[in-house]
């Protein structure tokens, strides 16, 4: 009995030690999940991209981003973009980012004045890529997103299902 606990034990600890690498890595501060301290600052690299869009209501240019959302789905899905809509009144979608996110921080985070309608393209890096007012251009985004880097690789890997 006490070698089959032994065992399970040490398949613990070999699946733990596999599943975090970055424990390994020398002279390098990191957490569990994945984010690394680099320059004073813990990089936390994401498995996609973020559009997060900033509203005061949930009004018709909520509705008309949600649409396009729906219109532009297979290309924002090929591109890894996971889309967040926040309002001060507290409408969010999907409906778990208003318990995930603070939406005061947010917009002192990302400078959004009180009234106006923002959106803000995030990138794999984390970083900003885009910042646009009320109305969204589906193509200046996809454009945007296919200029970068790592969106290139991806392209390069696998030829785009959303062509028709």
């Amino acid at each position: 009995m006490k070698g089959i606990v032994f065992i399970a034990i040490a398949s613990l600890v070999s699946a733990t030690a596999c599943g975090y690498p970055e424990y390994a890595k020398e002279g390098h501060q990191s957490d569990p999940h994945g984010s690394q301290y680099h320059e004073g600052h813990f990089y936390h690299g994401l498995s996609h991209r973020s559009v997060m869009y900033f509203a005061p209501t949930k009004d018709v240019l909520v509705d008309e981003f949600l649409l396009g959302t729906l219109i532009n789905e297979c290309a924002l899905e090929e591109r890894d973009v996971v889309t967040m809509v926040m309002t001060k009144d507290g409408f969010s979608s999907p409906g778990w980012v208003k318990d995930t996110f603070d939406y005061s921080k947010l917009v002192k985070m990302y400078d959004i004045k009180e009234g106006d309608h923002k959106a803000i393209l995030i990138g794999k890096d984390g970083t900003e890529k885009l910042r646009w007012g009320p109305t969204t251009n589906w193509i200046e985004i996809k454009d945007t997103i296919d200029a970068m880097p790592m969106r290139q690789a991806e392209m390069k890997r696998a030829a785009s299902r959303c062509s028709i």
